[in-house]
């Protein structure tokens, strides 16, 4: 499995600005080492050892991120899904199914049991 942190936009730009440096903004630092400490933590505990990932919105990873936590569009549908319509470029493609239909497929193979 895999463990990620992610930074939105806002906690992304404080960063960039060098908040976390400044001594008036000791807790934004504090905010920022909280899941590093806690993801240290959990890779140190599970065998196997779990992939590491950390990016922020729009970063390298996040497109990895949004595939793996909302896979709503997939190669094979043509529906809005995450991103909105099919004009929208933030529309990610991915191979896994969504939770819906998953449930439907469980739903299926529950009632011919």
């Amino acid at each position: 499995f895999h463990v990620v942190i992610w930074r939105g936009e806002t906690i992304q730009a404080w960063y960039d600005a060098g908040y976390q440096d400044k001594e008036e903004y000791a807790n934004f630092k504090q905010l920022l080492q909280a899941p590093a400490e806690d993801a240290k933590q959990i890779l140190s505990d599970r065998f196997p050892v779990p992939r590491y990932i950390q990016t922020n919105a729009g970063g390298s990873q996040a497109r990895f991120l949004t595939s793996r936590v909302n896979p709503s569009t997939t190669y094979s549908s043509n529906n809005a899904g995450f991103g909105g319509g099919p004009d929208n470029p933030s529309q990610l493609f991915t191979d896994d199914v969504s939770l819906k239909v998953f449930m439907e497929h469980l739903v299926r193979l529950a009632v011919q049991s």
